[in-house]
């Protein structure tokens, strides 16, 4: 991950950080160039909620371009 950004909150049991990457998809050789923000909450300093939000559009180019390469990439088959 490159370029974290930790944005500031008034609630000390709130991480909001966002994040990049740079990489290419092994399956295609196509480019995935994403940024992420992730949502991080504490409760007695244990992670209690942890969600991150994607472009899943850039995913789907990377892996070909179409949803049926998206779905055949995350399938077991």
């Amino acid at each position: 991950m490159t370029d974290v950004r930790i944005h500031e909150t008034v609630d000390p049991t709130l991480v909001i950080a966002e994040l990049k990457s740079e990489g290419v998809a092994l399956e295609t050789g196509r480019p995935y160039n994403q940024t992420y923000i992730s949502v991080v909450e504490t409760v007695d300093g244990k992670i209690s909620r942890y969600v991150d939000y994607w472009n899943p559009l850039i995913a789907m180019e990377a892996l070909g371009g179409s949803t049926d390469d998206m779905i055949t990439a995350f399938s077991d088959d």
